[in-house]
């Protein structure tokens, strides 16, 4: 196993899996972000340990394991929407904002999300959901995401 080879990996996979879901073949391109998904969150994991920091082992351009992820469970949500499996594509984008807010709580996934909240939910529901994400991004002090993101209005 090579860690530094994760992101790599993961990008290769997010690709096969953005071609099946071009094609549309969701139900295909659910592996893919899945498998990208696992390493993007081992290589994670694994970045920050002392003995690779010491050693300096970190890959060029392995500062985009947020983004890949990001984009991953995004597509992955997709994927699960399209297949109707809506609450799936909710709990995977909701799991990226309780891991960490500050990095994956970006203006496209609030977005999304509460986009998901409305199809999926009745308006009360939906309104207190949006409230609740906006007061998630205003605690982490997320100015750069617009109010227009939570569709609240």
């Amino acid at each position: 196993d090579f860690p530094n080879a994760r992101p790599v990996m993961s990008t290769l996979l997010m690709n096969d899996g953005l071609l099946c879901f071009a094609h549309p073949d969701y139900d295909q391109a659910i592996p893919y972000f899945s498998k990208a998904i696992d390493l993007q969150r081992a290589a994670t994991a694994t970045k920050y340990q002392l003995e690779e920091w010491i050693a300096g082992l970190d890959v060029v351009g392995a500062d985009s394991n947020q983004t890949v992820l990001t984009d991953c469970c995004n597509n992955l949500a997709l994927c699960s929407l399209y297949t109707c499996r809506m609450q799936e594509a909710v709990r995977i984008m909701e799991s990226l904002i309780r891991d960490d807010p500050t990095s994956y709580l970006t203006e496209g996934l609030a977005f999304n999300l509460c986009t998901l909240y409305e199809l999926g939910h009745e308006p009360a529901v939906s309104t207190h959901k949006k409230r609740v994400l906006q007061l998630i991004a205003k605690r982490f002090f997320l100015h750069d995401i617009g109010p227009e993101s939570f569709r609240i209005g």
